[in-house]
C-alpha cells in the first residue's frame, strides 16, 4: 500500500471516530435527558438510566451512519484540502477518482460492520426477556426460561411457549375457567399472528370444550380470531419492535407476512433501509467528496463541515419524509428506499467529474 493511501485511510478513520464520538455523545445526552423526564428516585436509578442510554447508542450511531460518513469524509478531506496536501496529492498523479475509490473504501468497512451488528449484536442486546416480569405485565405475569410465559386476566389464562423470530407466539395454550373454578375450555395452537388492533389470529388450532360431557376430543381449525385480553403495553413488551430483530429474522418475518397475506409494508421497510444502508453511506461520501473536490473561494473547513452536516441532516430527513409517504401512498418499497440515494450519487458523480 502506497503512503499516501495509507495516510488518507488514516485521516479517515480518525475523522469516523471522532465524527462518532460527538454524534454518540449527543445522542447518550438526549435519552438521558428521556430518560431523566421518567422520574428517578435515587442514585441506582441514575446509574441504571445511564447505563440504559449506553445500550441504546449503537442502534442509534447506526441509524444516524449517513450522517456519520459524510461528516467524517468531508472533516478530514477539508483539512487536507486546508493544508493543501490534496492539491499535493492530485499533482503527483492521484486523480480524484483514485482519491474518491479510497475515501469509499472506510465508508464500505464501517457500513459491513453495522450490518454484523444488526444480525447478531443489537438482537442480542435488545433481547431482554426479564423485562416482562414485575410491574409491566403486573402481578398476573410470569415468565420462566423453561415454562414460557404465563398471564392471567380473570378466569382466562395464557401461556406462550416462545416468541418465533422475535414476534411470533408460538406454543400457545389457552385455558378457561368458569366461576366455581372447572375448567370449562382449553385452546392449543401452533402459532398466533398479533394483529394491529391486539387480535390473535391462532393458527394450527385444536379446542375442546370440558363442559360437554360428549366432548371427549379436539376440534381442529386451520385459524381462529382469539381477542387477546393483553393491553397495549403489555402487547408492546411481548413482541420485539422490528428495528429490535435481525435481518435474518425480519427478512424471514416479512416473507411469512407474505405468504399469508398479511399488511408487510412497515416491516418491509425497515428491512430494505437496513439492506440498502452501505449503498446510502457510500453515497453519502461520493457526496462529501464532491463537496472537497469542487474549489471555493475560502477553503476553511467550517464551510465545508457545515454543508455536509446540512446534506447529511436534510437527506436524513427527507428519506424519513420519503418513508412516511410511501408507506401513506403504498408505493414500491425498494424504490423508496433506493431512488433517493441513487439521485443523490448521480449528483454527487457529476459535481466530481465537473471538478476532474
Amino acid at each position: 500500500m502506497r503512503l499516501t493511501t495509507r495516510y488518507l485511510l488514516s485521516n479517515l478513520f480518525a475523522a469516523y471516530l471522532v465524527a462518532a464520538l460527538a454524534i454518540g455523545s449527543l445522542l447518550w445526552l438526549l435519552q438521558m435527558l428521556d430518560n431523566l423526564e421518567q422520574g428517578l428516585s435515587g442514585a441506582g436509578d441514575l446509574m441504571l438510566a445511564a447505563f440504559s442510554a449506553i445500550t441504546q447508542l449503537p442502534e442509534g450511531l447506526i441509524d444516524l451512519l449517513p450522517v456519520i460518513a459524510v461528516l467524517a469524509t468531508a472533516a478530514a478531506m477539508g483539512g487536507l484540502q486546508t493544508r493543501n496536501e490534496l492539491t499535493v496529492m492530485r499533482v503527483s498523479g492521484l486523480s480524484i477518482w483514485r482519491l474518491t475509490a479510497q475515501a469509499l473504501i472506510p465508508g464500505l468497512v464501517v457500513s459491513g460492520l453495522a450490518l454484523v451488528a444488526l444480525q447478531w449484536v443489537i438482537p442480542e442486546m435488545r433481547e431482554q426477556p426479564e423485562r416482562l416480569i414485575g410491574a409491566s405485565l403486573g402481578e398476573s405475569g410470569l415468565w420462566h426460561p423453561a415454562h414460557g410465559l404465563w398471564i392471567r386476566s380473570g378466569d382466562e389464562f395464557l401461556n406462550v411457549e416462545s416468541l418465533r423470530l422475535g414476534r411470533i407466539p408460538t406454543g400457545i395454550d389457552i385455558y378457561q375457567f368458569a366461576e366455581d373454578g372447572q375448567l370449562e375450555r382449553q385452546i392449543r395452537s401452533n402459532q398466533a399472528l398479533v394483529q394491529a388492533d391486539g387480535t390473535w389470529l391462532l393458527e394450527d388450532v385444536r379446542q375442546r370444550n370440558f363442559d360437554d360431557i360428549d366432548s371427549n376430543y379436539f376440534q381442529v381449525s386451520e385459524t381462529m380470531p382469539w381477542q387477546s385480553f393483553l393491553n397495549a403495553r403489555q402487547l408492546e413488551l411481548l413482541l420485539s419492535p422490528p428495528a429490535a430483530l435481525s435481518l435474518s429474522d425480519l427478512w424471514q418475518y416479512v416473507a411469512g407476512l407474505k405468504q399469508r397475506g398479511q399488511e408487510v409494508a412497515e416491516f418491509e421497510m425497515v428491512l430494505w433501509r437496513r439492506l440498502v444502508l452501505p449503498l446510502t453511506c457510500l453515497v453519502m461520501v461520493l457526496a462529501a467528496m464532491a463537496t472537497a473536490a469542487v474549489p471555493l473561494k475560502s477553503r476553511a473547513v467550517t464551510v465545508r463541515l457545515v454543508g455536509a452536516l446540512v446534506l447529511g441532516l436534510g437527506f436524513q430527513m427527507l428519506t424519513e419524509l420519503a418513508t412516511y409517504v410511501g408507506l401513506l401512498l403504498s408505493w414500491p418499497v425498494i424504490a423508496v428506499t433506493v431512488l433517493p440515494p441513487l439521485v443523490l450519487a448521480v449528483v454527487a458523480t457529476g459535481l466530481i467529474a465537473r471538478a476532474r
